[in-house]
């Protein structure tokens, strides 16, 4: 029985640690997550769906506006029938109802060109959210890298623990044995000392990268790993750099998302130009009507009955003969509600024509401020171009200077580990002093440490250029 216990425990602590075993992602896996978690991405994809909202009365303001209408009232006292048009003194309940449309025949082309700008601002939200895209890839990039170095870092800081552990137990046996003095044995102390201080000091850089690119993908710290980078990736200058930043450009400007929007913000202006002049032109609109009443008080006539009243006298001799006339007098019972819906119709069809003369310099003011946001796009498309000139330039040239701070860290480290492994010999046969090792060691850790800050940035200043190559970078 208790051996079952001890294997069914055993097996849940398995399944358990199984559970909750981080996953290991690569670059492109936490630029996804970091693009879908991204409060700016997301907003910018709620942009996008706004100008697709927009555009859709853009285009309805082409077609005809169609609007219905339907009432009841209750009235007493003294009032007039609209329908009968009889003045009442009692109580009246009347309904109505109809339908209405209206449309433009000719504005200046005025909705015409308001629906292909809002058609325009749609790619131009659309570039926005592309650009958004970019930008957070490359800081996740750059991220992502940052883990690495600091990775790498801890990696030395922990190795060089264990060089020094080792040093100091020597040192120990040798004091122990009086081959050598104790001060050698307290600098050991504290170069170890110093050493696990490094070590910590990485650590915490390693949990604050983390931390950092995690949050970027709205995920928990200590849920996932990342992926190394291949040695091969360094081993050899990237092919982006030996490129003419001129060559770069040319070839990636015009697949630009930021320079796209601006280029799409240009258009969207000059068609406001268009839309505001539009409103110097005439204005033709047609618009009609169909309505009809009810009224609880209409009446309709059934048929007629004959009365003959009297309508005066005649004088026969001193004596009034009276004088009588025969009248039809018209036989009515209450009007249906359908008979009234159908004979109370009413129609109305008419044309409307608008002509501009003089409206207080508003048209004016209007195109005047619409050249003016049309000069100001054009300007800002200009600058975008210039700006990623500018930025495809430094890109290259920190490209270009990080790999060769990369190759001369990398000639300085061969030197550095030659003199530490002389150092070793050295120490161990015993003819240098503790002080003279610890110089030699740590001008070594610093060639460690350069190697690793270069390696990374050369790594993600070549990233960059390759991101201008290839929208997006796969």
């Amino acid at each position: 029985m208790k051996t079952r216990i001890f294997f069914l425990t055993l097996f849940s602590a398995f399944v358990l640690q199984a559970q909750e075993a981080p996953e290991t992602w690569s670059l492109n896996e936490c630029v996804e997550m970091a693009i879908e978690y991204s409060y700016s991405v997301r907003q910018s994809a709620n942009n996008v769906k706004g100008a697709y909202s927009d555009a859709a009365p853009a285009f309805g303001a082409m077609l005809p506006q169609i609007s219905g209408s339907a009432g009841n009232a209750w009235n007493s006292g003294l009032t007039i029938d609209p329908v009968t048009n009889e003045v009442r003194f009692n109580n009246l309940s009347t309904a109505n109802g109809g339908l209405g449309f209206g449309m433009t025949l000719f504005d200046g082309f005025a909705s015409f060109n308001a629906w292909r700008q809002a058609k325009v601002n749609i790619l131009a939200s659309q570039y926005q959210y592309d650009a958004a895209i970019n930008t957070v890839a490359l800081n996740t990039a750059s991220q992502y890298l940052a883990v690495l170095l600091a990775q790498e870092a801890e990696k030395v800081s922990a190795e060089q623990v264990k060089v020094t552990q080792g040093q100091q137990r020597r040192a120990k046996q040798l004091v122990e044995a009086g081959a050598a003095p104790a001060n050698e044995l307290l600098q050991l102390d504290a170069q170890l000392a110093r050493d696990e201080q490094r070590l910590l000091t990485a650590q915490n850089q390693t949990n604050l990268s983390y931390l950092i690119l995690a949050q970027s993908m709205g995920k928990p710290v200590g849920t996932f790993t990342i992926v190394d980078m291949k040695d091969s990736e360094f081993n050899s200058q990237p092919t982006v750099i030996s490129l003419r930043p001129d060559a770069i450009y040319a070839a990636s400007v015009e697949d630009q998302p930021a320079i796209k929007a601006a280029s799409a913000r240009v258009e969207s202006a000059l068609l406001g130009i268009k839309v505001a002049q539009a409103r110097r032109l005439p204005r033709l609109t047609v618009n009609g009507q169909w309505g009809t009443s009810y009224s609880d008080l209409a009446r309709k006539v059934t048929g007629s009955s004959s009365v003959i009243v009297p309508i005066g006298y005649w004088d026969n001799g001193g004596s009034q003969v009276p004088v009588y006339t025969e009248y039809s007098l018209p036989i009515t019972e209450s009007m249906p509600f359908s008979d009234q819906i159908y004979e109370n119709q009413r129609r109305y069809v008419g044309l409307n024509l608008s002509i501009p003369i003089f409206s207080g310099f508003q048209v004016q003011n209007g195109i005047t401020r619409s050249k003016l946001n049309a000069e100001n796009a054009q300007l800002q498309y200009q600058q975008e171009r210039d700006n990623f000139e500018q930025s495809v330039q430094r890109a290259h040239a920190d490209a270009s200077a990080a790999w060769s701070q990369y190759q001369a860290a990398q000639k300085s480290l061969e030197a550095s580990k030659k003199a530490m492994d002389d150092a070793n010999v050295r120490r161990t046969e015993g003819m240098m002093t503790v002080y003279d090792y610890n110089a030699v060691q740590n001008t070594y850790l610093a060639a460690v440490s350069d190697v690793l800050r270069a390696k990374y940035d050369a790594q993600f200043k070549a990233y960059i250029l390759k991101f201008y190559l290839q929208n997006p970078l796969q």
